[in-house]
C-alpha cells in the first residue's frame, strides 16, 4: 500500500457538510493507501495571525494554535470511527488522556495495525507551520507524497484574490517555487521537501470528490516536485 500524508485546512472544520464528505473520501482511499493526516486549526485559532492581532507573546500564540489542532483531531477521529475505520491520534504536545506522544515507534506500530494516523499538536515547537509539520510527518511515514487541501484550486503565480489574471500553475519545481517566493506554502516546508525529494500536491479540498480526483487525475490541482 502507498503511504500518503493529507494536510487538511482548519477551515474545512467550519463546514460540517464539507468535512463529512471528505471523511467519506478518506474511507475510500484508505482501501489502497496508508494515511497520515495533519490538521490545521484556522477555524479556531491561527497562531501568527491571531497572536499579532491580540498582541500576544509569539511563542504562546503558536502554542495556542497547536493546542487548537488537538480539538480538530478529536472531531476527525470520531467521524472516521463512525466510518468503521481504525484511527490513532498521536500528539506532539503531551495529552495522555486522549493521545499518545508522537514517536517513530508509535508511528510504525500504528501503520502495522493499518490505522489512520492523525497528527495533532503541530511539531511541538513554536514558529513552525502545519505545512512544515506535514512534510516532517511524511518523512517519518516514509511517504513520497503530501496532499495539501486548501480553499484554492492550486498554486498561482500571484494572489488570485488580489489579481484576477493570476495564472494557475499545474506543475512547478521546488526551485521555481523558492525563486518566485510563492506564498501558498512556507519556505521551510518546501526546502525540507526538496532536500528529501518529497512531492507535494496542492488542490481545492472543497471541490466535489477532490481527494478521489487527486489519485485519478494527474492534472488536478498543482504539483511541486
Amino acid at each position: 500500500m502507498e503511504k500518503v500524508v493529507i494536510k487538511l485546512s482548519g477551515e474545512l472544520f467550519a463546514s460540517t457538510e464539507s468535512l463529512k464528505k471528505v471523511v467519506e473520501q478518506i474511507k475510500k482511499i484508505s482501501l489502497k493507501n496508508q494515511i497520515g493526516i495533519v490538521i490545521g486549526a484556522g477555524n479556531i485559532f491561527r497562531g501568527e495571525q491571531h497572536g499579532k492581532s491580540l498582541n500576544l507573546n509569539p511563542a504562546n500564540a503558536h502554542f495556542a494554535g497547536m493546542v487548537a489542532t488537538i480539538i480538530n483531531s478529536l472531531i476527525l477521529k470520531d467521524l472516521l470511527i463512525k466510518q468503521d475505520l481504525k484511527v490513532k491520534i498521536l500528539s506532539a504536545i503531551p495529552v495522555p488522556t486522549i493521545a499518545d506522544n508522537i514517536t517513530q515507534e508509535k508511528i510504525d506500530l500504528s501503520l502495522n495495525e493499518n490505522k489512520i494516523i492523525i497528527f495533532a499538536g503541530g511539531t511541538g515547537n513554536p514558529f513552525f507551520s502545519t505545512d512544515t509539520n506535514a512534510v516532517l510527518r511524511a518523512l517519518q511515514l516514509n511517504s513520497s507524497l503530501v496532499l495539501k487541501g486548501t480553499k484554492t484550486e492550486g498554486i498561482f503565480d500571484s494572489d488570485p484574490e488580489k489579481n484576477k489574471n493570476a495564472k494557475l500553475l499545474k506543475t512547478l519545481s521546488f526551485d521555481d517555487f523558492l525563486k518566485n517566493n510563492l506564498q501558498v506554502m512556507d519556505l521551510t516546508a518546501i526546502t525540507l521537501a526538496k532536500k528529501n525529494n518529497l512531492k507535494i500536491k496542492v488542490f481545492n479540498i472543497f471541490e466535489k470528490d477532490s481527494l478521489l480526483k487527486v489519485f485519478k487525475d494527474p492534472n488536478f490541482g498543482s504539483t511541486i516536485s
